[in-house]
């Protein structure tokens, strides 16, 4: 990970309240993690989608911006297959299309080995400012 992505995550303070870890495995791919605590659940003691959703778009973005560009989400389309109530969600993605100005990316996010939620992601990769 490089100074500037590390640098990016550290003022998301977003991903810091929602629990979020941005990590990479030995191949270079990222992945996100959370631990399921009491916080994060919604009203039925479960995963709110809302987290799901949120570790899918960041890993997503992160994996976009491995290309050297700024990538913001222009569109997904998002499914809830299960919950879980405690574990460890890890969220990766995959690219489908990384285009000159727009990448595509496909995400699951799994506890263990259930899968709990899968999404396609967009993105436009802004100009720098």
């Amino acid at each position: 990970m490089t100074e500037e992505e590390a640098h990016l995550i550290q003022q998301n303070q977003f991903i810091q309240l929602c629990g979020i870890q941005l990590l990479e495995d030995p191949e270079g791919s990222y992945y996100a993690q959370a631990q399921v605590t009491p916080q994060v659940h919604n009203p039925y003691g479960i995963v709110h989608g809302g987290l799901l959703y949120t570790m899918a778009d960041m890993v997503s973005g992160a994996t976009a911006r491995k290309h050297g560009k700024h990538p913001v989400t222009l569109d997904s389309d998002f499914h809830f297959l299960r919950n879980v109530a405690s574990g460890t969600l890890t969220a990766r993605a995959e690219p489908v299309r990384m285009g000159g100005s727009v990448a595509v990316l496909r995400a699951r996010v799994c506890c263990g080995d259930e899968l709990l939620a899968e999404g396609t992601f967009t993105f436009f990769y802004r100009r720098e400012n």
